[in-house]
């Protein structure tokens, strides 16, 4: 593998871009997750966090979770999900 090695024009140009895009969001996260926490405790929902920022829902559910703020709904799977009775049906499928 050559040291001296340098990419195409158009190349060097999206890695460009790239890099101030994910320096600028690492910039950004912890002003961006403090402000998702005093929305999940004002009432903001996991998926209207998601849907603002483009992060998974899972991302505010964790945070959420971590805060002690309370559930909109009860979780349907996962250890914290009531146990769902086992059907023929689904053994059998």
């Amino acid at each position: 593998m050559s040291k001296d090695h340098t990419p195409p024009q158009d190349a060097a140009e999206v890695f460009a871009r790239y890099k101030a895009h994910y320096e600028g969001e690492r910039a950004l996260k912890p002003e961006m997750l403090e402000l998702a926490d005093r929305e999940l405790k004002a009432g903001a929902t996991v998926g209207q966090l998601a849907a603002w920022t483009g992060l998974t829902p899972e991302v505010f559910r964790r945070r959420a979770r971590a805060l002690g703020v309370e559930r909109k709904r009860p979780p349907t799977v996962g250890k914290l999900a009531p146990a769902r009775p086992e059907s023929s049906e689904e053994t059998n499928a």
